[in-house]
């Protein structure tokens, strides 16, 4: 079954869009969200690289499921976050709400690198998202953990990432599972593009969506 997809709202003179699940019959989703750079309004293409990082992690999601999980993946309207703008969380928020209408009441996912898991971790308590994967995600301030203590938390890093800190990973990690939230922190060695045996990320991923999506 060929890759479907959806425009979003326009903003910037860009539209983000959702490239729906392969699988014809999911038992859960997945949400895939791509990094990007602090302030840009440069639409995103389909060759971006930082896009395509995501399509094997989207493949191995689905084929090592078995099928059971669907996984979409969304190409965000512009390349930056842009400060208050917060320009892919309104992206991810109106690709979340899509998903639940053509998939209702199956149990969802978000799976983001860098600025994508930034994107992720900003809508933990989001209505109908029971897990989090967050790889290298890109954290630049304390989150209250209220909103992770329901959730599933996993948070990847490689020790060699100059681009965000594995540090901040473990600290939020360390500060969810204190207040009695079920949260996981792995390193790995690599550096932010996560190039270096990419399969541990992806069999990590998969493993933790398949524990915590098809749990019941």
């Amino acid at each position: 079954m060929g890759r479907r997809w959806e425009k979003g709202p326009e903003h910037d003179d860009s539209q983000p869009i959702l490239i729906l699940p392969r699988v014809p019959r999911p038992r859960a989703i997945a949400l895939v969200l791509h990094g990007g750079a602090p302030d840009s309004t440069t639409g995103v293409t389909k060759f971006e690289p930082a896009l395509l990082r995501m399509l094997p992690f989207a493949q191995h999601i689905e084929v090592r499921s078995g099928g059971r999980i669907g996984a979409a993946i969304l190409r965000d309207a512009v390349r930056g976050y842009n400060g208050a703008e917060r320009s892919p969380v309104h992206d991810a928020r109106w690709a979340v709400r899509r998903l639940q209408e053509r998939y209702p009441g199956l149990p969802m996912g978000l799976v983001g690198h860098s600025m994508g898991g930034r994107v992720a971790l900003e809508l933990a308590g989001i209505d109908g998202v029971s897990t989090i994967v967050g790889l290298a995600p890109w954290i630049p301030q304390q989150y209250d953990v209220a909103p992770f203590l329901p959730l599933h938390t996993l948070l990847m890093h490689g020790r060699q990432d100059t681009m965000t800190d594995a540090r901040e990973s473990e600290k939020l990690v360390d500060r969810i599972r204190t207040a009695g939230g079920d949260a996981t922190y792995r390193a790995f060695n690599g550096s932010h593009a996560m190039l270096w045996r990419p399969g541990r990320w992806h069999r990590h991923t998969t493993a933790f969506l398949r524990l915590n999506l098809l749990a019941r």
